[in-house]
């Protein structure tokens, strides 16, 4: 046998025949949970800290901005003492608002066909240029839900009926040229089509970005995972440890670890997009608020509700812009932000720890259940990687 270093390869583990179906199907489940799980808990579990945010980047008058997580709590504690509904107002909205652009997108997607071209690169550019624009589309179709969502988020429990069909009648007031007709305290409220753009335009930009950062951060983690198995096989071959027991690299690990680089990539990539796009969003929503008989917690203290500060007017969003510099400073851009720092800090702690318990009691148990079979080493055979079983993770456009 050739074992000179140029044909020397780190030997591979041929997948054993009495790996039962139960253990794929263990994590096939796996897989399906933790997606679940990721998505439960980013859009419901975690939602209070979405409508605190809310509430901060609305409020012009707030003494305290939160930049840090650690303010959050006392506020959000003190909140909760209205009740749960005060933690989740408006999160049926938000959950209606996400799953029909998923289903706008999904439904033009399929409506508009991607013209075939002989160059892959050609092919590649048309199908990501017909992606956004259906998905800045879907947006656009869906932005009167999300102002819904808005209103409903930001007005306290304490001083509101819960009448949905405030924030309807709000959002359709905005389609009238000359909204000031509709009577005292609306005259304020911005036409629709002068938030439609900014709103659609954050919309799509975090869409594109968190794309980007996904398709950057994805392949990343994929090869850090590749180099610790390769460590790993590395180290066996030295210490001349059976290999029979290297469950490193069964298909059923290799769907573990694909699926979790996948929601940690999805994760980091939503974290960074909504750093980068949190001045445009605390933007939007003042215009989105601006005349609204809104009565929002003081989220100073915790303790109280108090109305929205009607004596600033902004006309545009470059006029929104400009008064919050002067009036608040540069961080007024970022008031809140705490907590979306809180947010992705328990979203990635909770995949991490649900990773770990599931990797040590099925994939450990099971592995180690496993009567031993004879093992056949090939010198010749490249270490599996996670690359080609994660090909259908990496973030098709």
């Amino acid at each position: 046998m050739d074992r000179s270093p140029s044909a020397l390869h780190y030997p591979d583990v041929v997948s054993r025949p009495n790996i039962s179906k139960d253990s794929k199907q263990a994590a096939s489940n796996y897989a399906a949970g933790l997606k679940m799980a990721s998505l439960f808990s980013e859009h419901v579990l975690l939602y209070p800290l979405d409508v605190l945010r809310r509430q901060i980047q609305v409020n012009n008058e707030a003494a305290k901005y939160h930049l840090s997580p650690v303010s959050v709590f006392p506020v959000l504690f003190k909140i909760s003492a209205q009740g749960p509904s005060s933690l989740w107002k408006g999160v049926l909205t938000s959950l209606a608002y996400n799953g029909l652009v998923v289903a706008t997108d999904n439904f033009l997607q399929d409506l508009i066909p991607v013209k075939k071209s002989k160059h892959n690169r050609t092919q590649q550019l048309r199908r990501v240029a017909r992606n956004v624009a259906v998905r800045t589309v879907a947006y656009l179709i869906v932005s009167p839900i999300y102002y819904v969502m808005l209103i409903e988020s930001v007005q306290s429990v304490s001083a509101s009926d819960g009448n949905l069909l405030d924030g309807i009648r709000d959002t359709l007031v905005r389609f009238i040229p000359y909204s000031s007709s509709i009577g005292v305290g609306r005259s304020k409220m911005l036409p629709i089509w002068k938030i439609l753009i900014p709103a659609v335009g954050l919309m799509t930009g975090r869409y594109i970005c968190e794309k980007i950062l996904y398709k950057i951060i994805l392949p990343t983690l994929n090869a850090i995972q590749d180099a610790d198995r390769y460590r790993k096989r590395k180290q066996r071959r030295i210490a001349q440890v059976s290999l029979d027991d290297d469950y490193e690299t069964e298909e059923n690990v290799l769907l573990f670890e694909t699926t979790y680089a996948s929601i940690i990539a999805r994760i980091a990539a939503g974290f960074f997009g909504q750093l980068l796009f949190y001045p445009v969003e605390t933007i939007v929503h003042r215009l989105h608020v601006q005349g609204v008989r809104a009565i929002i917690d003081n989220t100073d203290t915790g303790v109280g509700v108090l109305p929205i500060n009607s004596s600033i007017y902004y006309t545009d969003f470059w006029s929104c812009l400009k008064s919050i510099e002067e009036n608040e400073g540069s961080a007024g851009l970022y008031k809140g932000i705490g907590c979306v720092l809180l947010k992705f800090s328990f979203l990635y702690g909770g995949m991490l720890l649900a990773h770990g318990v599931a990797k040590k009691f099925v994939i450990d148990n099971k592995s180690s259940s496993d009567p031993s079979t004879t093992t056949t080493i090939a010198w010749n055979r490249e270490p599996t990687t996670t690359t080609a079983a994660g090909a259908n993770e990496s973030g098709q456009w």
